[in-house]
């Protein structure tokens, strides 16, 4: 099966890049902040902020990170609620990592599981395309979710997502920050696990290349 990947040669930051501003390996990159990033968005939850916070003090090529660049043990608190997307294919969005908050909200161990088989048939080639336009344009996201369990009930979160590069300098993996469901006190996910996941909103982040056109 082929890879897909987004190299994304020769683009480079925008007006946002001028001298003095930080670099990597000869990249100018704009120096800007997580307030500035996630100006006019509804980002509901502390945890999005610092993600967003962190993955913009990584140094980048072509405005995305490399995976060796992040260092769980400077983001513990984050980690147990981090979900990483490998963009296989357009019908394949391997789950490659799942933290423990996550899974506990899914009811199920999610690890290697393709990411479209949580959501319906009939949306698959949409939320496919929205997922990878994270790393093809870039851009980052801002999502609510809500996701329906075997029994019918009702879970809903706020997750946001940017784009990272793997060891071969493709931008092939997207990863995610997703806060716990807030419904999880009165709901037993382990006895009642995630079926189908949607976009209740979805709003992407301008990272310094503008952000795709895109409706859900």
């Amino acid at each position: 099966m082929a890879m897909i990947g987004y190299r994304g040669r020769g683009r480079r930051p925008g007006p946002l890049c001028d001298p003095g501003r930080a670099s990597h390996k000869g990249i100018c990159m704009a120096a800007r902040t997580v307030d500035d990033v996630l100006q006019g968005l509804d980002v509901g939850e502390e945890r999005s902020r610092r993600f967003a916070a962190y993955w913009l003090s990584l140094a980048k090529e072509g405005l995305i990170p490399h995976r060796d660049a992040f260092r769980p043990e400077e983001v513990p608190r984050i980690l147990p609620h981090m979900v990483i997307h490998e963009l296989v294919s357009p019908d394949l969005i391997r789950l490659r990592l799942a933290g423990s908050s996550v899974t506990e909200d899914y009811g199920q161990e999610i690890a290697g599981r393709n990411y479209l088989d949580f959501v319906e048939p009939e949306r698959r080639a949409k939320a496919s395309r929205a997922i990878h336009l994270i790393c093809e344009h870039p851009a980052g996201m801002l999502a609510q979710l809500k996701s329906v369990t075997r029994g019918g009930r009702i879970l809903t979160r706020e997750s946001i997502a940017f784009p990272m590069r793997g060891e071969d300098d493709v931008a092939r993996f997207v990863y995610f920050c997703s806060s716990p469901a807030r419904e999880r006190a009165s709901v037993d996910t382990e006895a009642d696990a995630l079926q189908v996941m949607n976009v209740i909103r979805r709003s992407y982040i301008d990272i310094g290349a503008g952000v795709p056109d895109f409706r859900d």
